[in-house]
């Protein structure tokens, strides 16, 4: 069985589209949420329900976008079209969500942000579902698909290093902050949308996954891959894991601008946090080679876990120095925890196959993106509406206020052990797993001669009548 090695060139303008799924909820994430409370003036407490909403939306979006992209079929493919739509529609949408509109009260500034939180979560959903199935058809090789999550993993971290630094040094490149958020918001929209020509044209799906049509299935779509063990195991590893950056990312910028007291410590902070991920992307993909990648998922979790334990004890006046070292040491946790969850994507989709006798990747992208966004919403929602009952004062005519002592122990608490917990979760997950690459290879060498109408042999059928048990 020969091994399928992708071009250097499909690797990296396969990779480049991330650099709109790793950068955009980035932004979003560190300044949104200040943005509207602090540009908008919209009441913390008010904040909540927007994301809720809208990640609710954007999650029942993603198994319908994986339906529809599994069954659409066009001469570009099945995925490949929906990538070409979004060099147009990521630039508008990305706009809307940062334009600083102003209402005379807080009804008409919530439902303009809901109204824009929706359009570019329905944008994101439309491009980003089909966009991670077509990865994990590029190559069925085990480590091949560690090999191409981690160009793409390094191209998000990399936007994620630039969306970290750079959004906020336009902004305040301006004298009126509006015109900054106007200008910040084309930026990063004609960044964000370019790279998505380069993918549709140097792409290529594969024919012989795009024979059979599926019937719609509500039930089947949302339930049935609930039923292999892997799938659940891989929902928990992703969904611990991107919660925690998540609820991170929300509130870092309140704790640098409210609990520390430097705010221009934000963009140096975040600068370490993501260069060390990016450093990190090979030293887990190394581990994962020579083990397994759930051993790579454990080994960062450990290391993020340690570096919370130790963020939750630094006094307000620390040193530069020792904010600078703890973002870095987060970081060479998150690249683990971050990488491995795409890598084992690739591999549980092959699971699915053996379960389901057919490629369902984008209903699975779809259905772990679903859950992710469902509770990344509610913890989301429920991080911010916790810092109002904490007690968050918002800044008057641009003056910020002194912040009682409940709002910055909440956000100590919650940036330091609400990590911790979840990523222990994750790590019981990991533990679990059962794919490693010397069953990957027999399930690789079964399914190659399924699809081919092959006789299997009967050694092979009872290594994976075997396998099944452990796998399904």
């Amino acid at each position: 069985m020969k091994s399928e090695k992708l071009p250097l060139k499909t690797k990296l303008f396969y990779a480049s589209g991330d650099i709109f799924g790793g950068g955009a909820f980035n932004i979003i994430n560190f300044f949104y949420a200040i943005f509207l409370t602090d540009v908008i003036g919209l009441k913390m407490q008010y904040i909540a329900p927007i994301l809720l909403i809208g990640k609710i939306w954007d999650a029942v979006t993603d198994p319908l976008m994986g339906f529809i992209t599994d069954n659409t079929r066009t001469r570009f493919g099945r995925r490949r079209p929906y990538l070409l739509a979004g060099t147009f529609l990521v630039f508008i949408s990305f706009f809307i969500l940062w334009y600083p509109a102003s209402f005379p009260n807080q009804l008409g500034k919530f439902i303009y942000a809901l109204i824009a939180y929706i359009a570019f979560t329905t944008v994101y959903t439309m491009v980003m579902t089909p966009y991670t199935a077509l990865g994990a058809e590029l190559t069925l090789d085990y480590h091949e698909r560690t090999s191409l999550n981690s160009y793409r993993l390094a191209f998000s971290l990399a936007a994620g290093l630039v969306c970290a630094v750079l959004p906020m040094l336009i902004v305040n490149a301006f004298s009126d902050i509006r015109t900054g958020y106007i200008m910040m918001a084309i930026t990063f929209g004609l960044i964000f949308s370019i790279p998505w020509i380069g993918v549709f044209l140097f792409t290529k799906e594969r024919k012989e996954f795009s024979k059979e049509k599926s019937a719609f299935n509500f039930f089947n779509m949302f339930f049935e891959p609930f039923k292999i063990k892997s799938f659940r195991l891989l929902i928990a590893m992703y969904l611990f894991a991107y919660l925690s950056i998540d609820v991170v990312s929300t509130i870092f910028a309140y704790y640098t601008k409210y609990y520390i007291g430097n705010e221009g410590l934000l963009p140096i902070a975040l600068g370490a946090l993501f260069i060390t991920e990016i450093v990190f992307i090979p030293f887990y993909a190394f581990i994962a080679k020579k083990t397994s990648k759930n051993i790579s998922y454990i080994l960062g979790a450990l290391v993020w876990c340690v570096a919370g334990f130790i963020l939750f004890t630094l006094p307000p006046d620390v040193t530069m120095f020792h904010i600078i070292l703890m973002a870095a040491t987060i970081g060479a946790g998150v690249s683990g925890v971050a990488v491995m969850p795409h890598t084992i994507f690739g591999d549980v989709t092959d699971v699915a196959e053996l379960k389901f006798g057919k490629r369902e990747e984008g209903t699975l992208s779809g259905l772990m993106t679903f859950v992710r966004k469902v509770a990344s919403g509610l913890a989301v929602a429920g991080v911010t509406f916790s810092l109002g009952i904490a007690g968050f004062v918002n800044p008057i005519d641009g003056v910020e206020q002194l912040q009682p002592e409940s709002f910055l122990f909440a956000l100590r608490f919650i940036i330091s052990f609400v990590p911790i917990i979840l990523l222990v979760l994750g790590i019981i997950a990991a533990v679990r797993y059962p794919l490693n690459p010397k069953r990957h290879e027999k399930l690789r060498e079964y399914l190659e001669a399924k699809r081919e109408n092959e006789t299997i042999k009967e050694e092979l059928e009872k290594e994976i009548t075997e396998l099944k048990k452990e796998l399904i």
